[in-house]
């Protein structure tokens, strides 16, 4: 099986001296703009250059901007077209017959419609270089909304950057004035199967697939698009519409193979064996074995290989603040669909730091020893995937509601496993990652100054009447930070972590210089229990009301100064991560130094299974105009679910990460 790790070595080597590369076609740059790049070589490229025109976006590429232009020629987007066809004629008659869009082999023939969907599937508005490209997805949605998925494949001769798993560049990084060209050998496809479709397509998912099936869980990932919300035009930046999308991890067959799984019969046994035999009669009932073991598969919100832990490098679309620091593992707390969480873990601190597992432990022996053989599972790369066997190599993880990772072990939730390994640590959820509509909608991860409705997301809730409140998502901790606006009453959803007693605990920022005249603060509540007094948001953290005074200005490292902190209900903020520290002139540096980012102890709750909601009441001064100007914002990143036992033990203090 190929590495990524190994490929991505020989890239530039490989891919440019690929034999299948037409010389003639690489660009030099002269000073054209994309349409002039396009209407220069209109012999070759005139097919896509009328699939341009007739969408309205021609006259957009001879203007000044930034744009991706995936670009097949002529001889592409007949095949391309006959082959769509072919396709449709061959179901026509079937019961479900395959709709390609496309009844007719000749391109002129193709209706506005699909014209336009071509088109704009093939442009991004925003340059990349292929050197930008990584294992997962393109950072930004094509101008159809879709993701474009990145893989790779390598044969003894040739390395290829594939889009879709379908469409090869051949001759990439083409700079034209006004973005960048990348010829392919054939068009891009337009992903329109809703995810459990996807699924049923291919044989090496059957029994998955016929799990489904039988639970009825179908029905439960069928929607792509909320048709109810509106865009109030109040704020800029707001998104146009609200698309709804899932992730699912999917075993091949070849997986439950390994344990004995050949028929539907045998999964089912095998879920019973961990998830009870309740509503044994109902496979439809959420409380059914087999139910949940499909739902604790999927998740809501769409999430590529390359997202579904931080960056690595601290790159996140388009700036590099906010960099993790080399050697803490990456992570994210997913809800899955079951009512469980799930841990995604990049372990950069073992030998297994290449790979991203689910549930992975660090414990050479499990708290269940049962569960052995279904923690650490490893999420499969695509390009590692489609190369393993030639059964897989057509795979397309993309769907027209979401993607499909495909993992090498059988997925369950075990809570005495989960609860006394796993999940028994300090949980830090960033809360961005929390919202699923965000990845649903391309706003996740470095989508800076985006406004959008307090209710646009299920995870938070609008508790006051204000009508101006609103949400907007900013740069931070794993690359974005909700900052809460105007006189916000807001309440998060707590992640369904297991029952026990926590310190529960929140990302906050305070001043960097004096304020003078200001009084504002908010009051925090948990499951409308007031938590201590309101935070004042306008002293500096240095204040002695506070006491906060950097690590390499005390004698013992700070150890003193952490306790003087915790006694006043705060703490400073991880040394994982790095930030802009303002008050030593926007210099990069650990966000433990930085005085304008804390911690605050909230209060220590004993939670039980069901709902829980950590409130934000703004109380201080109402501001005028507050859409334009004035407006009180309070910026929340993360927050931080920690079982006692962490805190109080004396041998062992909780650590700085």
């Amino acid at each position: 099986m190929y590495k990524i790790s190994f490929v991505l070595a020989l890239v530039f080597s490989i891919f440019a001296c690929t034999d299948e590369i037409d010389k003639s076609n690489r660009f030099t740059f002269t000073g054209e703009t994309m349409a002039d790049y396009l209407l220069n070589r209109s012999d070759r490229y005139s097919h896509f250059i009328t699939l341009l025109k007739r969408a309205g976006l021609f006259s957009l590429l001879n203007t000044y901007g930034q744009y991706t232009l995936f670009l097949p020629d002529n001889e592409a987007v007949e095949k391309f077209v006959q082959e769509k066809d072919s396709i449709y004629w061959a179901t026509k008659d079937n019961e479900i017959p395959m709709w390609t869009g496309i009844t007719s082999p000749f391109v002129e023939d193709l209706s506005d419609s699909m014209a336009n969907v071509i088109a704009r599937n093939h442009l991004i508005e925003r340059n990349y270089h292929t050197a930008e490209f990584g294992e997962g997805a393109i950072g930004k949605w094509n101008f159809n909304d879709r993701i474009i998925t990145i893989n790779y494949k390598v044969t003894d001769e040739h390395f290829y950057i594939m889009l879709n798993n379908s469409s090869a560049i051949i001759s990439g990084d083409n700079d034209v004035e006004n973005g960048v060209v990348h010829l392919i050998d054939r068009p891009i496809e337009h992903m329109r199967s809703l995810i459990v479709m996807q699924i049923a397509k291919y044989d090496f998912f059957s029994l998955f697939s016929g799990a489904i099936s039988l639970t009825g869980f179908s029905d439960a990932v069928s929607q792509a698009m909320d048709y109810t919300y509106e865009k109030s035009d109040i704020w800029r930046d707001e998104p146009d519409r609200k698309y709804i999308k899932f992730t699912v991890f999917v075993e091949p067959d070849e997986v439950f193979h390994k344990y004995g799984i050949y028929t539907l019969e045998d999964l089912i046994a095998f879920a019973e064996k961990w998830y009870g035999t309740e509503d044994k009669d109902d496979p439809k009932s959420p409380r059914n074995a087999l139910y949940k073991f499909v739902a604790y598969h999927f998740v809501e919100g769409e999430l590529p290989y390359n997202m579904i832990v931080p960056s690595e490098s601290g790159y996140m679309e388009g700036f590099y603040n906010y960099v993790f620091v080399p050697g803490y593992d990456l992570y994210n707390y997913f809800p899955t669909m079951m009512g469980k969480l799930m841990k995604v873990l990049k372990p950069l601190s073992t030998a297994d730091g290449s790979n991203i597992y689910i549930n992975y432990s660090k414990r050479k022996i499990p708290y269940n020893p049962a569960i052995r053989n279904h923690i650490n599972v490893r999420i499969i790369e695509l390009t590692e995937f489609t190369q393993a066997d030639e059964q897989y190599a057509g795979f397309v993880s993309a769907a027209g509601n979401g993607l499909i990772h495909p993992i090498d072990k059988i997925l369950i939730y075990n809570e005495d496993e989960m609860a006394g390994n796993i999940l028994n640590e300090r949980m830090r959820f960033d809360i961005a990652a929390l919202q699923p509509e965000l990845s649903s909608n391309n706003l996740w991860q470095g989508s800076a100054y985006v406004y959008f409705p307090i209710d646009y997301c299920k995870g938070l809730k609008k508790c006051g009447l204000e009508d101006l409140m609103h949400c907007r998502i900013d740069y931070g901790h794993n690359g974005d930070i909700f900052v809460f606006m105007n006189q916000y009453d807001v309440a998060i959803k707590i992640p369904p972590v297991p029952a026990r007693t926590y310190e529960i605990r929140f990302s906050t920022t305070l001043p960097t210089s004096k304020q003078i005249g200001e009084t504002d603060f908010f009051q925090v509540y948990f499951d409308d229990k007031i938590c201590g007094l309101p935070v004042c948001t306008d002293i500096m953290s240095t204040d002695e009301r506070i006491g906060w005074v950097r690590d390499d200005e005390t004698l013992d490292n700070g150890v003193e100064n952490d306790k003087l902190l915790r006694n006043k209900g705060w703490m400073k903020a991880p040394d994982t991560y790095n930030t802009h520290i303002y008050s030593q002139g926007y210099v990069d540096g650990l966000a433990r130094d930085d005085h304008g980012s804390m911690r605050k102890i909230a209060l220590i709750e004993h939670l039980v299974e069901g709902e829980h909601w950590m409130r934000f009441r703004y109380i201080g001064e109402e501001h005028l105009n507050p859409i334009y100007s004035g407006h009180k914002e309070h910026w929340f990143d993360y927050i931080e679910l920690v079982p006692l036992h962490i805190i109080s033990d004396p041998i062992k203090p909780e650590d700085r990460h």
